[in-house]
């Protein structure tokens, strides 16, 4: 849930930092956060987040109910929160991508519940396709997200971050969140492109830059990721180190 870009729509200051602190508990950074509805619907569009946390009340042109009308079609799930119990917007709320509501005050549980339950929904267990379905996709995996199947090739991947049960693909354009471990994705990933080079990390050796033998980290990219110990010699044996 770490790597999940979320977005925050509310537009009350204190009701807001509420909110970032109970993620910041649950050790997920929130990505953003706007205070209207012209503002959240100008940055989901550029963004695309994948996951909305939204007042469904917001004192604007437009109620978070309807922002979230608005980006229907976009797909992407909605926590509502609310200062009242009302049935009718309860009830209005299950059209439009919600994957909760949580009445304030809500505590650190509460909202880690919904927040799970919204992330297993999001990122349900036949997450990735092997790339041996066809000649057409020997050079690609097909990744579902957000019940939307994309082909990914290989060399659009940097590296691929595992935590437990859950994997992250990291693409120069963008990142898939998958409900597979890191031992089973890398069986899915051609050897001679890929390797893993911590308990928790997969990288594409094509796209390594540098590597910090003294610190134990690699570029790739523009991102860093750790060399672990155990992992340094065989990584290392797949270069020709010229000295």
């Amino acid at each position: 849930m770490q790597n999940l870009h979320i977005l925050l729509v509310e537009d009350d200051a204190s009701a807001a930092l509420d909110v970032e602190m109970l993620l910041d508990e649950l050790g997920i950074k929130l990505s953003c956060k706007k205070e209207n509805a012209a503002d959240a619907l100008n940055y989901i569009y550029s963004e695309q987040p994948d996951l909305i946390i939204m007042d469904i009340e917001l004192q604007s042109d437009k109620s978070g109910l309807d922002v979230a009308k608005e980006i229907v079609h976009l797909r992407i799930p909605i926590i509502f929160t609310t200062s009242h119990e009302d049935k009718a917007l309860f009830e209005a709320s299950k059209s439009v991508n919600s994957f909760g509501y949580l009445v304030k005050p809500f505590n650190k549980i509460s909202l880690q519940s919904t927040l799970e339950q919204a992330f297993s929904k999001l990122c349900p267990a036949d997450e990735l396709v092997d790339s041996s379905l066809g000649a057409a996709l020997q050079d690609k995996v097909l990744v579902k997200h957000v019940n939307i199947l994309y082909p990914v090739s290989f060399d659009e991947i940097l590296y691929i971050q595992g935590e437990g049960n859950y994997c992250s693909i990291h693409t120069q354009a963008r990142k898939y969140l998958l409900k597979i471990s890191l031992r089973k994705i890398l069986e899915s990933m051609p050897s001679n492109q890929f390797a893993p080079v911590h308990k928790s990390f997969i990288v594409h050796l094509g796209k390594v830059e540098s590597v910090d033998i003294g610190s134990g980290k690699l570029t790739v990219g523009k991102e860093v990721v750790p060399l672990g110990r155990n992992f340094k010699n065989s990584f290392l044996e797949r270069f020709n180190i010229l000295k």
